[in-house]
């Protein structure tokens, strides 16, 4: 299912914004599997929303350097996980 820039925009803001929200519980409130909202989430941390055919090839990506506030969502967000 194709979604608006907009849209993705917006769920990423939810994953990211004041009161974080998880792939996975997102993905249970709005209907849009988890590994969509995952990469949604991966896109805008380095960078840009962009669709898949405008994605640079692996090779040309930049190491991207994480701050303190992305490393504690993302703890946060790993703390339940198993395996």
């Amino acid at each position: 299912m194709p979604y608006t820039e907009q849209f993705k925009e917006q769920m990423v803001r939810r994953m990211m914004g004041p009161e974080v929200l998880s792939a996975t519980a997102l993905g249970k409130q709005v209907g849009v599997p988890q590994s969509t909202l995952s990469k949604w989430l991966k896109r805008a941390t380095v960078g840009a929303m962009t669709s898949e055919s405008e994605q640079q090839p692996e090779a040309a990506k930049v190491e991207r350097k994480w701050t303190g506030q992305e490393k504690l969502r993302v703890l946060a967000a790993a703390e339940g996980l198993r395996g």
